[in-house]
């Protein structure tokens, strides 16, 4: 019994001694390092010094942030199950955590075999910081290169993110010192604006140290065609602010240049002096830019010109094909000339029309009419005929103060012109191009005089001589009465229109109530002296005594 029970004893030793010496042929891993290879790369380094004498499912590097980095805390970095002893190594891209910035990074290396995980030393190591200093060139439009100048440790291309105030770049290389990068389409600046550039390497932002300046890339410009004049509008990026100066830029059609329009969009004027298609391109901060396509300058043409004869003072309409429809602001004001006079001013009459005034010193003659429109000169295919002012005749022969008189011969209807009764002038309007009409003046002493109209190039005589008619008083009535008492004065020549027509009581005068070309009526003033005294008419400058008296009575 004893026996039995001792080797039983025995057995239980044998197999507690086996489950000890399984223990101690677990794993054995070492940390070697831990080192930053820039701001997101990592290498790690260990030693497996025993694999252990059961299944390895796992190994590699666990690491994290915060200090912990175990089976359950941290990123995993796993090589496989293909264990050697001896040293291994892995270099881990996109290093990223959520703690700020620096981060240190604690890692260890693990071997996972079927019974459990063995791991190494926690070591760790601060990720360096990058930093980002100037941009060279410092100011630019998109798509032109620039670089980034500061300390970035080489990181991959893929992990380097670049914006432009908030407008992602195209990073086209990176080494430790400098960035080359796109300048994007899209940045939500106007032109001379300063923007901020900000790198970030992996997920640690970096700011540049100074502003970029952005630049207008103009692209394109619409119309592709029209008449000198025509506005045209540039399209692209980043383009000038609303109603900015836009001295800095020059447009040039061809050889041509041509100002930006301070307008709440980036336009230009076609200049004058071409025809044809034309390159269209512009210059600004040094450089000059070729647009794509060319605009097509339309031919101006002159079709009319009326009316035809003309006389001189008299405006000529000038109607064309593609002439402008508004005038240039930075060219000369458009003009035209008859024959080899000088230049005068037109205008426009927003119907591809314009209206120039014969000059009041043109001769009688035939002339070719020139529009000029900044330095585009165009000839009219007809000439035009210029004829003189004349006067031919006119009726009635003789009138009283306040007739009408119509005189015969060339004017600009509508005009208004001199005419002279002698000495004395008066206003006259034409009621056509063959007629003049003026009311005789007041003033002129019955008689005959010259009449005669003051016209460009001088004063033409009528011929004959016109007779003026002075008043005559046949009748008045009553012959007497007290103050108060309508008189009625009867006769012919009397002035209507006269105002100032007054009658005379002896040596007392009367505004007369009304006037007209044979009758005037006047009240007896209240300052007579009784008796009998000559009553007289003084109208249109002329006085007529009555014959008889008029007696005033109490």
């Amino acid at each position: 019994m004893n026996r039995f029970l001792l080797g039983i004893a025995v057995l239980l030793l044998a197999a507690t001694g086996c489950k000890k010496a399984d223990d101690l042929t677990a794993p054995e891993v070492q940390t070697l390092s831990v080192t930053a290879l820039s701001p997101n790369v990592m290498e790690f380094k260990g030693n497996v010094v025993s694999k252990g004498r059961h299944k390895v499912l796992d190994y590699g590097f666990v690491y994290s942030g915060n200090g912990v980095a175990d089976e359950n805390n941290g990123t995993k970095v796993s090589l496989g199950t293909d264990i050697r002893e001896g040293n291994f190594a892995k270099t881990v891209t996109n290093i990223r955590f959520n703690v700020g910035y620096p981060n240190m990074v604690y890692a260890r290396a693990y071997v996972r075999d079927e019974r459990g995980t063995a791991f190494g030393a926690l070591i760790s190591a601060a990720l360096p910081s990058p930093a980002a200093g100037d941009i060279v060139p410092a100011m630019g439009k998109s798509g032109d290169l620039v670089k980034i100048s500061g300390k970035f440790y080489s990181p991959e291309l893929d992990e380097v993110k670049v914006a432009f105030q908030n407008t992602m770049a195209k990073v086209v290389s990176v080494n430790d010192t400098e960035i080359k990068v796109e300048v994007p389409a899209g940045i939500n600046a106007r032109h001379g604006g300063q923007i901020a550039v900000t790198v970030s390497i992996g997920n640690i932002p970096v700011v540049a140290t100074n502003y970029f300046t952005i630049l207008a890339n103009v692209k394109d410009f619409s119309p592709k065609s029209g008449t000198i004049g025509t506005v045209i509008t540039f399209s692209g990026d980043n383009l000038l602010p609303e109603f900015s100066n836009g001295s800095a830029f020059t447009v040039y059609f061809g050889d041509k240049p041509a100002p930006i329009i301070y307008s709440y969009l980036m336009q230009a004027q076609v200049p004058s002096g071409q025809s044809g298609k034309v390159p269209v391109s512009i210059a600004y901060n040094g450089q000059k830019i070729n647009l794509p396509g060319e605009f097509e300058i339309l031919a101006a043409s002159i079709t009319a010109v009326t009316p035809e004869p003309v006389m001189p003072l008299m405006q000529l309409r000038i109607t064309g094909a593609n002439l402008p429809n508004q005038q240039n602001p930075y060219e000369n004001n458009p003009m035209a000339r008859l024959g080899d006079a000088p230049y005068t001013s037109v205008s426009y009459d927003y119907q591809s029309t314009y209206s120039f005034i014969v000059p009041e010193n043109t001769a009688e003659g035939s002339y070719t009419l020139t529009l000029k429109l900044g330095n585009t000169e165009i000839v009219a295919p007809a000439k035009v005929t210029v004829k003189g002012y004349e006067v031919t005749g006119f009726a009635p022969k003789s009138a009283a103060p306040g007739a009408q008189v119509d005189i015969k011969g060339a004017f600009i209807k509508d005009n208004g012109y001199t005419v002279y009764f002698g000495t004395t002038s008066a206003w006259a309007q034409a009621t056509s191009a063959t007629n003049l009409r003026v009311t005789v003046p007041g003033g002129v002493n019955a008689g005959k005089v010259k009449l005669s109209v003051d016209l460009p190039g001088g004063r033409i005589s009528a011929p004959g001589e016109f007779e003026m008619v002075g008043p005559d008083i046949t009748s008045f009535s009553p012959t007497s009465g007290v103050a108060g008492t309508i008189i009625t004065i009867k006769g012919s020549g009397f002035f209507p229109g006269d105002w100032s027509t007054t009658v005379k009581f002896g040596t007392i005068s009367v505004q007369a109530i009304k006037t007209t070309e044979n009758t005037i009526t006047v009240a007896v003033p209240s300052n007579l002296n009784p008796g009998a005294m000559k009553l007289s008419v003084v109208t249109g400058g002329q006085e007529v005594m009555a014959d008889g008296n008029f007696t005033a009575t109490n």
